[in-house]
């Protein structure tokens, strides 16, 4: 199946969401250079190494690593947290087992900020930036903050998505390439990412199908690329199901 040029899977609910993301990077802009921020990441210090943590657990336990989310709201949900200790939830995570947290830059849409990624560190603990990327600052924003990967949509990004996982490579990003379907698998492969997330649930209704992971994840070449299973993990039968997707391979799954 050929990816056509212009693929793009956003709808009218996800796209009204992007334009104010877009919206709120612009005015970011305009407050610190895409050329400032690049030089402080100069003196910044080295990441955590995400992808190898995760392969580590996998490797040494025979289980899946879990990234567990902090966030203190969601566009998928109306339920909102109006204080919301990261520091705090970032240990417990870490003292329950988690391998990576996931923590939020985005205010509007999360109720997380920059500053979120600091205040995980405590946890000393890989730092995922969980953030809908429609402009390449949001990568350098993420690294400057302190994470060590960030999520990288491909239903949003389409063809661009090589383009922004270089873009983190350089500043030594980790990166999730997100992918729901054949199409979106097959750019992400292309584009060269080595850690590919599979997310049950369409961000444009919200519906979650559990066979997405199913289908796609014995698709992916889990021999050079780790898989991560997202959308509605909420019990071990899950982590069971699947752990049995990746016979014996490395791949972990994100909380959602």
């Amino acid at each position: 199946m050929s990816a056509p040029a212009d693929y793009c899977a956003v709808g009218p609910r996800l796209g009204a969401l992007l334009a104010q993301r877009q919206a709120d990077v612009d005015h970011a802009k305009s407050k610190r250079s895409p050329g400032s921020l690049t030089g402080a990441i100069g003196e910044a210090v080295k990441t955590a190494g995400f992808r190898a943590a995760l392969f580590h657990h996998f490797a040494t336990t025979g289980r899946p690593g879990v990234i567990a989310e902090i966030a203190g709201a969601s566009p998928l949900s109306k339920v909102t947290r109006s204080r919301l200790d990261v520091r705090d939830l970032a240990e417990d995570f870490r003292d329950a087992g988690a391998t990576c947290v996931s923590a939020c830059q985005d205010r509007r849409l999360f109720r997380g900020s920059l500053a979120d990624f600091k205040a995980a560190k405590a946890a000393n603990l890989p730092i995922l930036a969980h953030d809908v990327v429609v402009d390449q600052y949001q990568i350098l924003e993420a690294r400057y903050a302190g994470a060590d990967a960030i999520v990288l949509i491909v239903g949003i990004l389409g063809s661009q998505t090589g383009d922004f996982l270089a873009r983190a490579q350089s500043v030594m990003l980790d990166s999730i390439v997100e992918v729901r379907n054949e199409i979106e698998l097959e750019i992400a492969i292309e584009a060269g990412a080595n850690l590919i997330g599979v997310n049950d649930r369409n961000l444009e209704t919200l519906e979650i199908d559990p066979g997405v992971c199913e289908r796609l994840i014995p698709q992916i070449p889990l021999d050079r690329v780790l898989a991560v299973a997202a959308g509605d993990i909420r019990s071990l039968a899950d982590i069971d199901r699947i752990k049995a997707l990746g016979a014996q391979r490395p791949f972990a799954f994100r909380t959602c």
